[in-house]
């Protein structure tokens, strides 16, 4: 219905996908840097489908954490998936958010609490 938080939806399930393969191998965590391209290219086309800093400030974490994890083969690679799997959570539970506003307002413009 909303196509901005669509494409944000499929951005996110992309996201994890990514995160949750890195590493998925016991002893297998290696520097991947096309991954973390991926992933800051999918965190920035999210952030611009909707636009709202609560958005924005959780994909940043995702794009921080990410270039850590993807960027060196270490044992912090745990830590860091689950930071980033916890970002997205709060991400996608924010979309929720957004798109039960707008439902309640019964429209079909962007709506945000936060200034963009």
């Amino acid at each position: 219905m909303y196509s901005d938080i669509e494409e944000a939806r499929a951005r996110h399930d992309l996201l994890r996908q990514i995160v949750e393969r890195h590493g998925a191998v016991a002893g297998a965590v290696a520097t991947d840097f096309r991954a973390l391209r991926r992933v800051l290219d999918h965190c920035r086309i999210a952030a611009a489908a909707v636009e709202d800093r609560y958005c924005r400030d959780k994909l940043r974490l995702v794009e921080d954490f990410a270039a850590e994890m993807f960027s060196r083969g270490e044992s912090r690679t745990p830590f860091l998936r689950q930071r980033i799997l916890d970002a997205l959570e709060l991400f996608r539970s924010r979309l929720y958010s957004l798109e039960r506003l707008r439902r309640s307002r019964g429209h079909n413009v962007r709506a945000a609490s936060y200034p963009a």
